[in-house]
């Protein structure tokens, strides 16, 4: 079955019989399996056969217009809906799941998750799928420490945007490059409700705000109303952070990167689909990357937001 799924792949530049025989054998994490957990769907298809996942909620009926189920998944936890679609594509993979949040609490569990214990072999890659802050700074923390990679995609950002924490010495973590100023602290003692705005306003990459109505964007930040999600935006996401995962897999293995580069923190890809305009964002220092299709090369320039 896992052949009939990657035959039709082979002959793409990267996607070698050699490198989706790797893919295969990679471990990976998704932490959230709402709009951004759907990239599971594309990892499956892609040939990637051993996953965790994580997710505390269940299947709602606004939940369809992202997530690939139908209405019999509705009241499933999440956990079982996507080990039931997961199985159904193929039957062979290896797949554990938990239907929890991840907490402050949760540190020597996910550290032990990401290490591999018993005969479980360590995750490879973690892909960072949930809206809530406190999940997201704890499994940011378990990353940096262990340092394995963590792929991000805001879903709520109506376009394809995706990069890498690689999270070796010295390379940038989620909390260094919000400035959250939270490293020296306990995760039990870090004010997660308080780092909110903070945690938004670092990927406000350039036009986001604006793509939203009036007010929109100021009541996601607050709290008022949660992450938006379109369907045809978050499969934009979900597409940026499959192929993001297969490039990492390849470098992780040494294989040669044809015609392509990894999206490391703190810049990000991004591709917006309202004006056609493809560019990379540098988080930390506000720079905007105009890439040259012919000859490879990066321009950067100073952002001036608009206010």
């Amino acid at each position: 079955m896992w052949q009939a799924l990657v035959d039709r792949e082979i002959g793409f530049r990267l996607f070698s019989r050699e490198l989706l025989q790797i893919i295969a054998q990679s471990r990976v994490l998704l932490v959230g399996l709402g709009g951004n957990g759907s990239v599971a769907d594309l990892l499956v298809r892609a040939g990637f056969t051993n996953f965790a996942l994580i997710d505390p909620d269940f299947v709602e009926a606004s939940n369809l217009n992202r997530l690939p189920f139908g209405q019999e998944a509705l009241g499933l936890p999440k956990t079982e809906a996507w080990k039931r679609h997961l199985t159904a594509i193929n039957p062979a993979i290896t797949l554990q799941t938990w239907p929890k949040a991840v907490t402050r609490h949760d540190a020597r569990w996910l550290t032990e998750l990401i290490r591999g214990s018993g005969a479980e072999k360590p995750i490879d890659l973690v892909f960072l799928g949930t809206t809530d802050v406190e999940a997201n700074l704890v499994v940011g923390r378990i990353c940096a420490e262990t340092q394995t990679r963590m792929i991000i995609g805001p879903a709520s950002s109506g376009c394809w945007i995706v990069g890498t924490f690689l999270h070796g010495a010295g390379d940038v973590t989620m909390e260094s490059l919000g400035g959250f100023g939270t490293e020296a602290l306990a995760l039990e003692d870090i004010d997660y409700h308080a780092l909110r705005p903070k945690y938004l306003e670092v990927m406000n990459y350039p036009g986001r705000s604006a793509r939203l109505q009036k007010g929109v964007w100021e009541a996601m930040c607050t709290g008022k109303l949660s992450a938006r999600s379109c369907g045809i935006f978050v499969r934009m996401t979900n597409a940026a952070m499959a192929f993001e995962a297969v490039k990492n897999i390849a470098d992780l293995n040494a294989f040669p990167l044809e015609g392509t580069r990894l999206t490391t923190l703190p810049r990000v890809q991004i591709f917006d689909p309202y004006t056609g305009a493809s560019y990379y964002y540098d988080c930390q220092k506000k720079l905007i990357g105009i890439p040259d299709w012919l000859t490879g090369e990066v321009r950067w320039q100073q952002w001036q937001k608009a206010r």
